[in-house]
């Protein structure tokens, strides 16, 4: 599975992303006075630490929005914040063009959070204006065409390009070939059948 290890690394920045930009999408402004931000100078000790590691990891002076909601729950914002440092930190993939994906990620799902701090990101670490704009176009030509596809109903036509990688998952069981085959058959049949009947007319 070696040569998998960018697409599991880019799923977990996808992961990731999402699981921060709803944090901070849905609280916004929404549950004012009842499930709000933490302050960062009245925080207790243990969110202190926390948001001195979360400050030095973006190089800013404030903690973003979610991680201040998430601290009410100390262990369960330290357990995000373990996630967020592994997902974006230089491995495979290098932090800049995880950023950018984040950024796409954030851009095609509409969250007002999460395309504006990512975009910062992509600044604060030295990709311009051009590459910035090169990541939008993409970005927007992808949810374009997948919008296409999926009001056409369309089945993928590009699963014969690359020969099937059967090798399980980090932690998985092996499966069979011929169970492989047969949940894929079952799969394209399935979608088949939920088509609407197309009118003759």
């Amino acid at each position: 599975m070696a040569e998998d290890a960018p697409w599991y690394e880019a799923a977990q920045v996808v992961g990731v992303t999402n699981a921060l930009n709803v944090v901070a999408d849905a609280l916004d402004g929404a549950t004012a006075g009842l499930l709000s931000p933490l302050d960062e100078t009245a925080a207790h000790d243990g969110a202190q630490t926390l948001f001195a590691e979360i400050r030095g990891f973006y190089a800013r002076a404030d903690v973003p929005v979610p991680f201040r909601v998430m601290a009410r729950d100390l262990a369960y914002a330290a357990d995000v914040w373990r996630a967020v440092v592994r997902a974006f930190s230089d491995n495979r993939l290098p932090r800049r063009l995880k950023e950018a994906l984040a950024f796409a990620v954030s851009l095609t799902t509409r969250s007002r959070f999460g395309t504006g701090f990512h975009l910062g990101e992509m600044r604060r670490l030295g990709v311009g204006e051009r590459g910035c704009l090169e990541v939008f176009g993409v970005a927007q030509m992808f949810s374009s065409y997948t919008k296409i596809a999926d009001t056409l109903q369309l089945d993928p036509d590009m699963g014969d390009i690359a020969p099937v990688d059967r090798s399980p998952a980090p932690g998985g069981r092996a499966v069979a070939r011929g169970a492989v085959v047969k949940a894929a058959s079952r799969a394209r049949s399935d979608r088949r059948s939920a088509r609407p009947a197309k009118s003759r007319d």
